[in-house]
């Protein structure tokens, strides 16, 4: 170390605890280790810092069995970034009825993208005031093969401005499975919509259905 009116440079090897041949500081060129038991713990080698090897690859380089990192909030565990034994990414909230929300800076204002609601057991975009608003998966050659536009209350497939509650553009529609109601006054909702090889069936009332035939041509 250098004291205030020494002058010149000053060079120490090593610095070791003495009750302690395992515990020690160990300086290199570009190069400082802080050893426990033998092995380098916390390494700042050139501008990178390793925990848990000696040879750190970027700014931040954790080595470990599940390397985690762990955040504390008056000696409460908070939350979690890691990697479990699966080798996933674990991103996790330590709270109960707590949240994980990604945020980013939409032209300086800052608005929720996603969201996962600790409260509830849902998945959810665009839940606060303050979101985004808008959600849309692209597919290969479609920007919007799902696009839920959140201002306007509206669903659209394959289109980026629906006019409906949902809006497809395509020119056609399926459903697999065929479904033959018991009676004209089976169970059903009001809007239910089904088929057979002989009729289309439509639910137009609480347990009240009505048919149109299906004829070849």
């Amino acid at each position: 170390m250098t004291y205030k009116y020494s002058q010149g440079n000053r060079k120490f090897g090593d610095l070791k605890y003495e009750g302690d041949t395992n515990t020690e500081i160990d300086f290199e060129d570009d190069y400082i280790a802080l050893e426990a038991a033998g092995s380098p713990v916390l390494v700042v080698s050139g501008s990178q810092v390793g925990i848990g090897t000696v040879a750190p690859t970027e700014i931040l380089t954790l080595n470990a069995a599940e390397p985690t990192i762990l955040f504390k909030e008056g000696g409460t565990a908070m939350a979690a970034i890691g990697v479990n034994s699966s080798d996933n990414i674990l991103i996790e909230n330590k709270t109960i009825n707590k949240h994980i929300v990604l945020k980013v800076n939409d032209q300086g204002v800052v608005r929720e993208g996603f969201r996962l609601n600790g409260a509830v057991p849902e998945v959810v975009v665009n839940e606060s005031s303050e979101s985004l608003v808008d959600f849309r998966v692209e597919s290969n050659t479609n920007t919007h093969m799902l696009f839920v536009d959140g201002g306007n209350n509206k669903v659209g497939i394959g289109t980026h401005e629906p006019t409906e509650t949902l809006d497809i553009d395509a020119n056609c529609i399926r459903l697999r499975n065929s479904l033959t109601p018991s009676s004209a006054t089976d169970f059903g909702t009001p809007g239910q919509i089904c088929w057979d090889a002989n009729y289309v069936y439509v639910c137009v009332a609480i347990d009240t259905w009505k048919r149109s035939p299906l004829s070849a041509w």
